[in-house]
């Protein structure tokens, strides 16, 4: 059992939708001393009071099914897939819960205008995560990606990024987070839906000729879009560093395959649906990410 680092002061953090990659954060964070709750539903309700990440037995963070009113936090991160994070933050004011930092996992990009409601909040920071996690019952899966946790080259982003690194969880800001959120969203777009629906790991899609071959064709596709959108690499780097981050994880099944095979509603229409719909505004044809959509959603 990892023991508690004393030394760090104490401070309060809530997990809200925590999932795969929030009970990894919330258990990283009980282990080095702060006060953690984890809100969730269906995969807390099977974790039990210690859980493994890669083997190691760590101590589960505290788990609540119902918010109490009232109550002040010095972090709360939002862990929620994109289309409830609006929810998660109507609740938590309808309760009266506030924070100092309200940090956002976010998973690809979206409209600004679905932001404006988060972006309200004085505390208001985003996250992308370049990093695979997969808990099943009471054991997670955590893989390397190389580019860590990513996080504005703010004020705030710096206060969290001292805290993600506390944790030992490689952390980063940056000055062009949207240009590495692009990235990230090609990244998804390329194997993310695939995955699920071929049912193969991100190492078994791109060494299979034929579904490397749409792995390819999504990347390009996407990144038609993208590139005029914010600051990306070429195209050439954008593969080069995809098939890297690709190469690192690639056991692991992607967030969407973990989503269908559960039943859970999943992040389609934020992923590859948000490159269809620009890709049709700016009159960038894009067939390979359109019949991947239609799968998906027909699974």
């Amino acid at each position: 059992m990892k023991n508690l680092d004393s030394k760090i002061e104490k401070k309060s953090v809530l997990i809200y939708g925590a999932g795969s990659i929030g009970v990894f954060l919330g258990t990283k964070l009980l282990e080095k001393g702060y006060d953690v709750m984890l809100y969730g539903r269906r995969k807390l309700k099977k974790l039990h009071d210690s859980i493994l990440i890669n083997g190691d037995l760590y101590k589960t963070p505290s788990r609540i099914y119902v918010l109490d009113p009232h109550k002040k936090y010095d972090y709360i991160f939002i862990t929620t897939k994109l289309y409830h994070s609006s929810k998660a933050l109507e609740e938590l004011r309808d309760k009266s819960i506030t924070a100092d930092v309200l940090a956002l996992i976010q998973n690809g990009l979206v409209d600004e205008e679905s932001l404006k409601d988060l972006k309200s909040h004085p505390g208001f920071v985003t996250v992308s995560v370049f990093e695979g996690y997969h808990l099943i019952e009471n054991q997670l899966r955590a893989t390397n990606g190389g580019m860590g946790w990513q996080t504005e080259n703010t004020k705030l982003g710096v206060k969290l990024r001292n805290l993600l690194e506390s944790t030992g969880i490689h952390a980063i800001t940056t000055t062009n987070l949207d240009a590495i959120r692009s990235e990230k969203m090609i990244l998804v777009n390329a194997v993310g839906a695939l995955s699920a629906i071929e049912k193969k790991t991100l190492g078994e899609l791109i060494t299979d000729p034929i579904t490397r071959q749409i792995v390819d064709a999504l990347i390009e596709e996407s990144y038609a879009v993208l590139k005029d959108e914010h600051k990306i690499p070429t195209l050439s780097l954008v593969k080069k560093r995809f098939y890297s981050t690709v190469s690192q994880v690639k056991t692991h099944y992607s967030s969407m395959y973990q989503d269908v095979v559960s039943g859970r509603e999943n992040e389609i229409e934020y992923l590859n649906g948000y490159i269809v719909k620009l890709g049709f505004k700016k009159g960038i044809p894009t067939p390979v990410n359109e019949r991947i959509y239609r799968k998906l959603k027909a699974l």
